[in-house]
């Protein structure tokens, strides 16, 4: 017996040394390393992969590399939501730091059209990026190792490298995800580690670490810059412009690794060929490293760079190579795995391996690499000059606010934009001097501008790896239109920036009355802004008009009103709060001096509806959808700046709802058995509205709340693949990825004030539809008889989608349910449909 139990204490510390690795593991030996320089063994006092690493070590180190090495700098260049840094360590020759921002100005110049810069006098630019998804963790503990060579290392190999190449390491792209996931797995590590893919180290609690603070896929957010840590990343990155970034991924652990090339008929034709050919000639160099540590990796599979929104295809929309690298995710020390007993440690070392070979890769192509972003911007023009396309205008008098976002948003990715002064009709859209503005397409961003404002109604590939198509002037609601000529414009000034909008106050004198429209962006938060100030809020059902200071004021249906006496506060305090609401939210307010309207209704009329203050419920945890919840959370927080408690599935049992009176049901609820359903279906009866988005629409469905159906699925076309290798295309034909539709809305509805168009478009990225209820007025949203905008979408799906409702509200008791079947709030950037879903928060109980 103590022989057996001397021989399992024995295999249980060989299976833990062997889950540990010397740093000679790591390390090529084809160069020295400075003793001054700490290894990341003598610093972290333990052996890379025996432990995650945290956001703090990675970042304590990286600042004591910049300490000790000539060779590195560091700053910060943005801050998490958690208020944790962004950093990037930037490594070049000690000579070469000493003129480090003249040698970045003559590499951003070279690039330029028109440019003069010699070739001979301008550096690479290489950036190593690591973990944007923060259980993807490998990646982040290889960037130390990275950091390590680029400062210790010595020889006539590296000292080549550094004295022509300027590296950039960002070890860590998403530090509140990365946080999350490392205090996960280490919290739950054994000494005696089994590697169990069971275990609970590797199954970690929902929203997990993949995603950043409000639970967004950073690694979709490059387009879109939402999040504070793209918009850093993203401003970097065109002060830099590098030639070469990597990202640096996990996939699943049973797989291998994965380097670009990926699938060659799902490249996106915006991309020029040349981007291809040195992103194979590059990929030569991973094959050589990996070889020569023994590790397995495929390419031109699975992956694409269709959507350019992605760490890896950023780039490649903007003059430099994307490099996507995919290791097997382990999310633990040790894992069984198909492949055998696999380590965090094996992980890291091919990550630190895939980013030696891009550097080797990037010296050795380096004049290609150069000229490739040169040609890039030079051939824009020429690109520009060809196309009947030669600008576009957008822009809305209505909505100000989000005009002025989505200029923010071009200008942050280099794009000029110009104010219209002059009107303009193009298109049948009439786009007006001074609140319309002009993006001439001859621009070095012609293909970026593209990307942007076309619609993409042709592919050569039905399977995305992503969305088919990201129109932002769809997402934004602007009137747009594509100009043949530039012969009628008027361009006077330089390019325009984003410039906050200043609302104001309109005819202060001896008001009975204050009133605001709905149709700017920011009238959610103008509206909670007063009612948190206890006032009393009124809105319009119905239309009417004011003269006001000798200009006749229309006002639409959704119009609010706050009575300027019987309130709380007196009319003077009033005035006080609202010019302050007013500065901060970008809306004209004005003062009504009498209570009779020339035209519509009266001040006094029951067409004015009471409204309460919004007490939001968002149930998170459990089987919630994660993205999808963390989207309406970052609405209304961080958009709108209205409280939302998110409470975990788990609670409804035993919590008192009655201080609510909105719910949103964003999952599917499988924790939940018919005592949960019944306590919402009590609760609705006594008046609440209960808001189903996608998923909980079908959960609501079927605990009976209303009559919702759902649409059958398309069945595969059997007869258009035929052959066993093709059989994953048949899956993917009716999968839908991502597109735009045109749908139909009542402007007079609740759930619809705010817009002045009757057609509005939506982004679809699932392939569920429900049935219309038949019944009149409770549909305000539908999909037109014609509804394809742009992006893939099977012909099956698009007859399923044609007349079927977006939205649809239906009685429970004296409450409401409100159902949406489509995303509102599309990775926080789909901000023409954000309206439709706030409303339903702030009107949902007026409807009748």
């Amino acid at each position: 017996m103590k022989k057996l139990l001397f021989t399992l204490a024995l295999s249980i510390v060989v299976f833990f040394i062997s889950a540990q690795e010397p740093l000679s593991y790591f390390l090529p030996n084809d160069v020295s390393y400075d003793p001054g320089i700490p290894t990341p063994e003598e610093y972290f006092h333990m052996q890379m992969g025996e432990w995650h690493l945290s956001h703090d070590q990675v970042l304590s180190y990286a600042k004591e590399i910049a300490q000790l090495s000539g060779r590195a700098i560091i700053y910060e260049y943005a801050r998490s939501y958690e208020n944790r840094p962004l950093i990037h360590l930037v490594f070049t020759s000690a000579e070469n730091q000493k003129n480090l921002d003249k040698l970045k100005e003559l590499h951003y110049q070279y690039s330029e059209p028109g440019s003069s810069v010699n070739i001979n006098d301008v550096p690479l630019v290489v950036s190593l990026t690591y973990s944007i998804h923060g259980n993807e963790s490998s990646g982040g503990n290889a960037s130390v190792l990275t950091a390590y060579y680029l400062a210790a290392a010595r020889g006539e190999k590296i000292d080549k490298m550094l004295e022509n190449t300027i590296v950039i390491v960002d070890p860590v792209l998403n530090p509140d995800g990365f946080t999350r996931h490392s205090a996960w797995a280490n919290m739950h590590q054994s000494y005696a580690a089994n590697g169990d893919p069971y275990s609970r180290q590797f199954n970690e609690p929902w929203p997990g670490g993949r995603s950043n603070h409000y639970w967004f896929d950073m690694n979709r957010d490059y387009l879109l810059l939402v999040n504070p840590e793209s918009r850093g990343r993203v401003a970097k990155f065109h002060e830099w412009k590098p030639n070469v970034v990597t990202d640096h991924h996990e996939m699943g652990a049973n797989s291998s690794f994965f380097f670009q090339p990926g699938v060659p008929s799902r490249n996106n034709p915006l991309t020029p060929e040349k981007n291809y050919e040195l992103t194979h000639a590059i990929a030569a160099y991973h094959a050589k490293y990996l070889d020569k540590i023994g590790s397995s990796y495929f390419s031109e599979e699975e992956f694409d760079d269709y959507y350019f929104g992605k760490g890896s295809s950023y780039p490649d929309i903007n003059g430099s190579i994307g490099i996507l690298f995919e290791q097997a995710g382990f999310r633990g020390r040790v894992r069984k795995t198909d492949n055998g007993v696999r380590k965090l440690a094996f992980a890291i070392r091919n990550h630190f391996a895939a980013s030696l070979s891009t550097l080797d890769a990037a010296v050795h192509l380096r004049n290609e690499l150069l000229d490739m972003q040169k040609d890039f911007f030079n051939e824009a023009l020429t690109l520009a000059n060809q196309s009947d396309v030669k600008a576009y205008v957008f822009g809305s008098a209505n909505d100000k606010v989000k005009t002025q976002l989505f200029i923010d948003l071009l200008s942050q990715h280099q794009i000029d934009v110009y104010k219209n002064d002059a009107d303009l009709s193009a298109n049948g859209k009439e786009f007006q001097a001074g609140n319309s503005f002009l993006v001439p397409v001859k621009q070095k961003q012609y293909r970026l501008i593209r990307s942007i404002f076309d619609d993409v109604t042709s592919f050569a590939d039905t399977t995305f790896y992503d969305v088919s198509t990201w129109t932002f002037t769809y997402a934004y609601d602007l009137d747009f239109a594509a100009i043949n000529s530039l012969k009628n414009l008027k361009i006077f000034d330089g390019p325009v920036h984003f410039k906050p909008v200043n609302g104001k106050l309109i005819n202060t004198e001896t008001p009975v009355a204050f009133v605001f429209r709905w149709n700017e962006f920011s009238a959610a938060e103008a509206l909670y802004c007063l009612q948190n100030q206890g006032l009393i809020t009124k809105v319009a059902t119905s239309k009417f008009t004011f003269e006001v200071n000798g200009e006749k004021e229309q006002f639409g249906y959704g119009s609010i009103l706050i009575p300027a006496y019987n309130q709380t506060k007196t009319a003077e305090e009033i005035a006080q709060i609202i010019e302050q609401v007013a500065q901060k939210t970008g809306i004209d307010f004005y003062a009504l001096p009498t209570g009779l309207s020339p035209e519509g209704i009266d001040l006094g009329s029951d067409s004015f509806e009471n409204l309460s203050k919004p007490e939001v419920l968002l149930f998170v945890d459990g089987s919630v959808n994660s993205r999808d919840a963390g989207e309406i959370w970052h609405l209304f927080d961080q958009r709108y700046h209205i409280p939302v408690s998110l409470v975990s599935t788990d609670n409804l049992r035993r919590m008192d709802l009655r201080k609510y009176n909105t719910i949103i049901l964003a999952g599917s609820f499988r924790e939940w058995n018919d005592a949960e359903a019944g306590k919402l279906r009590d609760w609705a009866n006594a008046g609440g509205t209960i808001i189903a988005y996608k998923n909980g629409t079908e959960w609501a469905a079927r605990n009976k709340f209303g009559n919702v159906s759902f649409k059958k699925q398309v069945d595969p076309d059997t007869t258009r693949y035929n052959t066993y290798a093709e059989r994953d295309k048949e899956r993917s034909l009716n999968y839908l990825s991502g597109a735009i539709f045109e749908t139909h809305i009542d402007i007079s509805h609740p759930l619809c004030y705010g817009y002045s168009s009757d057609k509005l478009a939506i982004f679809k990225s699932s392939t569920m539809v429900a049935n219309s209820l038949e019944k009149k007025y409770v549909e305000p949203v539908k999909f037109t008889s014609s509804p394809y905008v742009s992006g893939w979408v099977s012909e099956g799906n698009l007859n399923r989608i044609k007349n079927a409702p977006v939205v649809s509200v239906q009685t429970v008791g004296q409450g409401k349910l409100i159902s949406y079947y489509d995303n509102m709030y599309f990775r926080g950037t789909w901000l023409g449909t954000a309206k439709l879903f706030s409303n339903a928060v702030f009107f949902g109980n007026i409807i009748r």
